[in-house]
């Protein structure tokens, strides 16, 4: 399937007129990257590997000929199945060659979920480890080929237990791609998915000028240049990891350095190593360095920000990382606007726990009530923010889009907040039922779904649950049918069996007579979620 998406008439009109959106598309920016810092490294990895612009510009070369001999073309979807490893950045840059659109997919994602999202994306071509950690990705590929729609082109670096495709050293031994077909600006780019209130992941849709925007928005507050060397622990595979991480890097013709199995102690130790000057990543990967760092007593000189965002920031954590020489930024989007606001190098050090950042130049955000009017500055209300980074729809779902992303732009994030007259976010709360652990969305209603087909569960409620650490995690009430009994152990391999990504499984299980509900019968998860907060805290 080609994906042909593109931003309404009012958004070009508006954002060309200003100077947001300008012609060149990441492809030709990249290029100019290449070209203008060829002998400079671009990306190394924790294996070890790097390779420079001028040695990128080769690989991706012939990647992208591989894969157009293998029929990809402009508009069509190149899944990135892969961990923070140095060929992240060549298969981004490939697609980008093709005219195609790169759909980053984490490694975190089971059978089913691949299966689901290469179908909505209609996906012709996938590159993927043989091995990751515990997980053979060849047999999920093995597993899922007679459900897909479409017959990819695969990829496969390093080996699996399943011979599928083409490996990655052979796909990049052949010719060069003949001709580059960049996309126009205003094209599809990428594809995230996303988990929201809803059962299922919606892909979210942006333009080269889209992605373009937020990451040069972001570079300029943060004064970031070619001389700067992002660590980017984070998966490339999610909004922030790929945005921020590879997509900026290639567009300033910076480095990157990119650490695929996260420890606080190792995190620490790669940015000394690499000099890293900023970094980004949840408020569990702060608190980890922080801890490492205390326990080794190192310092990080070079590193100027690191950026926090996914979770409320603990000011207490803050003060730590002060203490350890780190200065906190915080930083808050979404993958449909990403990022809208972040604290400014200039504001005292405390605006990382007291707001969520302030709008970057170019982007507008407010807090409406329910018939979407603006409330005063302070007040509560869902908040929206509309720039020329907000992405141009979900994957052929029309309806979800005309209910996050009005007329004039404005898109509608499900989250409860307060904005100040100067632009500051403070986010206080969520509309959407979405479970946030350690920076990654958890879709309860998904885990829901599937758990009730079990035979023991006559009703299930997952919720979120504080979690020193992670943020929150999730907890699943189940009520049983009479005579029946659910184990936690039982329900986890339930659940595992059916595809569920290990990150989305409850961490507690709690069974039930009743739940409450409304007259109406619908389930009252915010006094479950008081409750079991409650129960722990007691």
């Amino acid at each position: 399937m080609t994906i042909r998406m593109n931003p309404s008439r009012e958004a070009v009109a508006r954002h060309y007129e200003t100077g947001h959106w300008q012609s060149r598309s990441l492809g030709m920016l990249i290029a100019a990257s290449c070209e203008r810092h060829a002998d400079k490294t671009v990306v190394a990895d924790a294996a070890g590997r790097s390779i420079t612009y001028r040695e990128l510009e080769d690989l991706a070369s012939r990647l992208a000929a591989h894969l157009a001999a293998s029929g990809v073309g402009a508009g069509d979807v190149v899944t990135m199945h892969l961990p923070n490893w140095w060929q992240t950045v060549v298969v981004t840059y490939t697609t980008f060659k093709l005219g195609a659109v790169v759909n980053p997919l984490p490694p975190t994602y089971g059978w089913k979920d691949l299966a689901f999202v290469m179908n909505k994306c209609g996906a012709k071509a996938i590159v993927v480890p043989g091995r990751f950690r515990s997980t053979d990705y060849t047999e999920h590929l093995d597993r899922i080929r007679d459900a897909l729609a479409v017959r990819p082109a695969i990829v496969v670096i390093g080996e699996g237990n399943v011979a599928l495709g083409t490996s990655f050293d052979d796909a990049v031994a052949g010719p060069p791609l003949a001709e580059a077909r960049y996309a126009a600006a205003d094209e599809p780019s990428l594809v995230l998915f996303t988990s929201g209130s809803e059962s299922k992941p919606k892909g979210v849709v942006h333009t080269h000028n889209t992605a373009i925007y937020g990451e040069r928005a972001l570079a300029e507050t943060l004064r970031l240049t070619d001389r700067d060397l992002c660590f980017m622990a984070s998966p490339v595979s999610h909004t922030s990891g790929f945005m921020h991480g590879i997509l900026m890097t290639l567009m300033l013709g910076s480095s990157v350095s990119l650490l695929d199995v996260f420890h606080g102690d190792v995190a620490a130790a790669q940015m000394a190593a690499s000099r890293a000057t900023w970094t980004m990543g949840a408020t569990p990967f702060l608190g980890d360095v922080v801890e490492a760092m205390e326990k080794s007593g190192r310092r990080l000189p070079d590193l100027r920000y690191f950026l926090c965002g996914g979770a409320p920031i603990p000011e207490v954590v803050v003060r730590r990382a002060l203490d350890a020489g780190v200065r906190v930024l915080s930083i808050y989007g979404s993958t449909e606007s990403p990022p809208h606001t972040v604290t400014w190098p200039d504001d005292p050090v405390e605006a990382a726990w007291q707001a969520d950042g302030r709008a970057l130049p170019g982007i507008e955000v407010r807090a409406v009530d329910e018939a979407g009017n603006a409330v005063a500055p302070g007040e509560e209300g869902e908040q929206c923010s509309r720039g020329p980074n907000t992405f141009i729809g979900y994957l052929g779902e029309p309806e979800l889009t005309a209910a996050a992303l009005d007329m004039e732009g404005w898109y509608r994030s499900g989250d409860l907040a307060r904005v100040g007259p100067d632009g500051s976010v403070r986010i206080v709360g969520r509309i959407k039922d979405m479970i946030i652990r350690g920076g990654q969305n958890i879709s309860a209603r998904e885990v829901e779904d599937i758990l009730l087909e079990h035979p023991a569960c006559q009703s299930v409620s997952v919720v979120g649950i504080p979690h020193p650490r992670l943020g929150e995690t999730c907890a699943a009430v189940v009520v049983c049918h009479p005579g029946q009994r659910l184990g936690f152990d039982e329900m986890k391999a339930f659940l595992i069996e059916r595809g569920v990504a290990r990150f989305k499984l409850p961490e507690k299980l709690v069974l039930r007579d009743a739940v409450p509900v409304t007259p109406s019968g619908k389930i009252q998860k915010f006094k479950l979620r008081q409750e079991l907060k409650d129960l722990m805290e007691s």
